[in-house]
């Protein structure tokens, strides 16, 4: 798959375990995970700026100083709609390079999408990176943001999408005749999809996506990857993994452990049948409605959002 112009293989990786804050980890073993995963056939990674205030893309440079061929992705705040470029240059002065870059989340609703969009385009113009993409944007901010560009585009949009959470199935339509990616963030559901034991990680405590797989519909889902993964002999992370590919997505789940490195690197193989995809898909189904993003945190400004954030360690 190809981001803008950036090959990115067809999974990549995302590292907001590697700030901390709401996870609980063990950084000597993330650090072997993520590293057997960049070495085995992964070519892109995620963080940003909000990631441990800074330690998940300083944890990112410190992996793709020596691994040119890692495409590296990071996320200017949402709270930082006056600054993004001065955000972009600290975000690099962590990693090392940004090949894309991208807003994380809608701007307060004072603030014009255009000049977000703008300010992206001076990123590219300025070097600071090669291509600029959104997250959390919807369909309809998706629209708006496309007549804002002047000389780039915006070549992806980084939403929450997993079988428990199949909302943004409109937007991915809208990309494939828009020419943008939508990136899966939490592609696993936090890993609620896949397995019942999560830990007690603060991310997956407050996550009502995850608590979805506890209900009837929820268990369904799970049970449908189970079935499909012991019939083909693969781990049931591989299977959800397979099945954004096939339906056009790019998902980019976090790791903890080698052993989620090796299941991420397995799905890099495997390749769902239409009627395993009919499958998962008739069994989520359930899950195709509601709200890409909470659309109150455009009616927060921007210095009480960022306080949150920063109180809340994410």
């Amino acid at each position: 798959m190809k981001i803008g112009s950036l090959e990115v293989g067809e999974v990549g990786l995302g590292a907001w375990q590697a700030g901390g804050g709401a996870w609980s980890v063990d950084f000597a073993e993330l650090r072997r995970a993520y590293e057997y995963a960049l070495d085995n056939g992964i070519s892109f990674i995620d963080t940003a700026e909000v990631y441990g205030n800074g330690k998940s893309e300083e944890f990112v440079g410190e992996l793709v100083k020596n691994r040119p061929h890692v495409v590296v992705a990071t996320k200017v705040a949402g709270f930082h709609w006056g600054r993004i470029l001065k955000s972009a240059e600290r975000s690099r002065s962590r990693l090392g390079r940004i090949d894309l870059l991208q807003f994380h989340w809608p701007p307060p609703i004072y603030v014009p999408i255009c000049k977000v969009v703008r300010d992206l385009e001076k990123a590219v113009a300025s070097g600071l990176t090669a291509e600029i993409g959104v997250s959390n944007f919807d369909v309809a901010l998706m629209e708006k943001a496309a007549t804002c560009t002047k000389k780039y585009e915006i070549v992806s949009d980084q939403v929450e999408y997993n079988p428990l959470k199949r909302v943004a199935e409109r937007l991915i339509s809208l990309g494939r005749s828009r020419r943008f990616v939508v990136i899966a963030w939490s592609p696993l559901a936090k890993g609620a999809v896949v397995k019942e034991n999560l830990g007690g990680d603060r991310a997956r405590m407050v996550d009502p996506t995850v608590r979805r797989a506890h209900t009837p519909e929820g268990r369904r889902v799970v049970q449908t990857v189970r079935r499909i993964a012991e019939s083909r002999g693969a781990s049931p992370a591989a299977v959800v993994l397979a099945w954004h590919k096939a339906k056009g997505s790019y998902p980019i789940p976090g790791v903890k452990n080698v052993k989620q490195a090796a299941e991420v690197v397995e799905a890099l193989k495997l390749n769902l049948t239409e009627q395993e995809v009919r499958q998962k898909d008739e069994a989520s189904a359930i899950f195709n409605e509601g709200k890409l993003w909470p659309s109150f945190f455009r009616y927060v400004p921007g210095f009480l959002m960022k306080a949150a954030f920063y109180v809340a360690k994410i």
